[in-house]
């Protein structure tokens, strides 16, 4: 009888884990291949997706969950990515140019010479969990303790 309540115990954690927000296990192929197809997919489960070098320039994945995805070298220039949840992700050698990253997280996200110019990062989540300032382009401003506004620097040259 102990077994039978271990088994269902087991079962129950395992269900209770899949309600947890932001865990994800993988990606749903299902958004891969429509992101692919169409360059949309908005509230997407992309998580740990391979998307290097992919070529979406112009695609919509605002709000999508893309945690630990891999988009190195991937071409995002002028992509919504507001809201998105970058975690993790690796973004190194990724052209987000001109990309809309306004309220992103991008917290432990690998920025080794990604280009950010042009970038929207309004109130994004930096990769040190700093939140950028709003009217944050092309790098993450933040306000320091005084109210002067401090450049951390954070123009994507390699932080993690």
């Amino acid at each position: 009888m102990k077994r039978k309540h271990g088994v269902v115990f087991l079962w129950v954690a395992l269900f209770l884990l899949h309600l947890i927000p932001g865990t994800s296990y993988g990606f749903n192929q299902a958004d891969l291949d429509k992101l692919l197809e169409t360059k949309k997919c908005q509230w997407c489960d992309l998580g740990n997706a391979d998307l290097s070098g992919a070529q979406l320039s112009g695609a919509d994945v605002s709000g999508a969950n893309l945690y630990g995805a891999n988009l190195s070298k991937a071409n995002l220039s002028g992509a919504n990515l507001s809201a998105a949840y970058l975690h993790s992700a690796d973004l190194s050698w990724a052209n987000l140019s001109d990309a809309y990253l306004r309220e992103a997280n991008l917290n432990g996200a690998i920025l080794s010479n990604v280009n950010l110019t042009g970038a929207d990062l309004s109130e994004a989540t930096w990769t040190n969990g700093s939140k950028c300032d709003k009217g944050s382009i092309n790098q993450c401003s933040v306000p320091n303790l005084l109210g002067a506004y401090e450049d951390e620097g954070m123009r994507g040259e390699s932080y993690r």
